[in-house]
């Protein structure tokens, strides 16, 4: 704001000093023309004839210099032809017609140019717009979805604006002719290293005389600095519909999280009260006789599926087998019958026959299934031992759906539950 009062306070006492310079100019062109007309009476009286003026006299002029605006104009000139002269003097910005919002605050847009308007929209600080219409006061811009007015004091404009812009901003630069060459150096004679198309938007740089440092596919290079128009990617005004839009989200994001999170708190408290009830069982089921060949197959299941768990882990895979074929649910009452059953170990079984995969640890010995204790899990299930009471299934803990379980427990990696 400072420096907008300062602007205008310039331009104010210079225009004001020029009115009065040419008021004193009149002034001394009267006085002069009165000089003269004495002057000529003389000479007639004297009967001279030559009415010729001297070259001094012709050539009349007087310069007047303006050290403020470092414009100089003669006193032949009208007020109009030095205000034309002091905007063809301004060096043209990129931010013409732009303002930049630089306020602490928010900064509200009014539907008219009024305080006690209704808000249309909001500038943040860094914010940018166009002006539509420029006013002592008061000017209607444009940004965003928003169409209103601000105060001319909480923004800053044209090359004022673009001063700011450049600092907060990210400068990049639009082309705007058909097609441009980027030279390898700041000099229209250098190697050509690359071509851009009209609209083409790339990050400018640092300014090295009519040219302008910026990236390309092939690296650094040059383009002229009429060729393209320049904008610092600022934010734009949100309206106040917009805004509600943003708070609601926010509000439903709010809700989700807490839900979420009061959903995974009181699935923890359950898988807890429930690891803790199990672990409080006592064993109840009796000891359950197989072959070797049924024996040697459920520890096989338990290296597949859970060869790199603790002990606890495969126990309790062990015991979703023995609890399938105790269970009325399934209609599989073996060893053999459960873990072949189509669906239900992913891998193991392929058109009613072992995979090749789960083959080759079928072909291992009770020896290399117990080097990481499967058969000594499925010696302990069988006799009787279970850590997970009638539980069926069995899921990775991260893809579990607590909300969905009748009952569940979670034993190191693995979620057993029941619907």
């Amino acid at each position: 704001m400072e420096v907008i009062m300062k602007s205008k306070s310039r331009k104010t006492a210079v225009l004001s000093v020029i009115i009065l310079l040419l008021i004193m100019q009149l002034a001394f062109l009267n006085e002069r023309k009165h000089e003269d007309n004495k002057t000529s009476i003389q000479l007639a009286e004297r009967n001279v004839q030559d009415t010729s003026v001297s070259d001094k006299d012709a050539a009349y002029t007087e310069e007047i210099i303006s050290t403020e605006l470092n414009v100089v104009y003669r006193n032949t000139s009208s007020l109009k032809d030095i205000s034309q002269e002091m905007e063809e003097s301004k060096v043209k910005s990129s931010y013409d017609n732009k303002v930049v919002s630089y306020t602490l605050e928010e900064l509200i847009i009014y539907s008219e140019p009024d305080l006690k308007s209704e808000p249309v929209g909001i500038m943040y600080s860094g914010s940018e717009a166009d002006v539509l219409e420029r006013g002592e006061e008061w000017s209607k811009i444009q940004s965003g979805k928003v169409t209103g007015y601000i105060r001319n004091v909480d923004v800053l404009f044209d090359s004022e604006a673009e001063v700011i812009a450049s600092v907060i901003g990210n400068k990049q630069a639009k082309v705007n002719a058909d097609m441009i060459n980027v030279y390898a150096e700041a000099d229209d004679s250098a190697a050509v290293i690359s071509t851009l198309e009209k609209g083409a938007e790339i990050d400018a740089y640092e300014e090295n005389g009519n040219y302008t440092l910026i990236s390309c596919d092939n690296g650094f290079g040059y383009i002229s600095n009429d060729s393209f128009d320049v904008s610092y990617n600022l934010s734009k005004a949100v309206s106040m519909a917009e805004i509600e839009a943003i708070k609601e989200e926010e509000r439903a994001e709010a809700a989700r999280k807490a839900a979420e999170e009061a959903a995974a708190q009181a699935a923890a408290a359950q898988a807890t009260a429930a690891q803790n009830a199990i672990k409080q069982q006592t064993t109840t089921r009796g000891a359950y006789t197989v072959s070797a060949e049924e024996l040697h197959l459920l520890a096989a299941i338990i290296y597949w599926e859970s060869g790199w768990e603790p002990s606890e882990g495969q126990l309790a895979v062990a015991n979703v087998v023995l609890n399938r074929v105790f269970s009325s649910r399934f209609s599989q009452n073996t060893i053999t019958s459960v873990v072949y059953a189509p669906g239900q170990f992913s891998g193991v079984s392929e058109n009613g026959v072992p995979s090749a995969r789960f083959q080759a640890v079928l072909n291992k010995s009770n020896e290399e299934l117990n080097l990481r204790g499967c058969y000594d899990s499925a010696l302990k299930a069988l006799a009787g031992e279970n850590n997970i009471g009638d539980l069926l299934f069995f899921i990775n803990v991260k893809k579990a759906d607590f909300t969905k379980y009748k009952g569940y427990t979670i034993v190191n990696n693995h979620c057993f539950y029941t619907y």
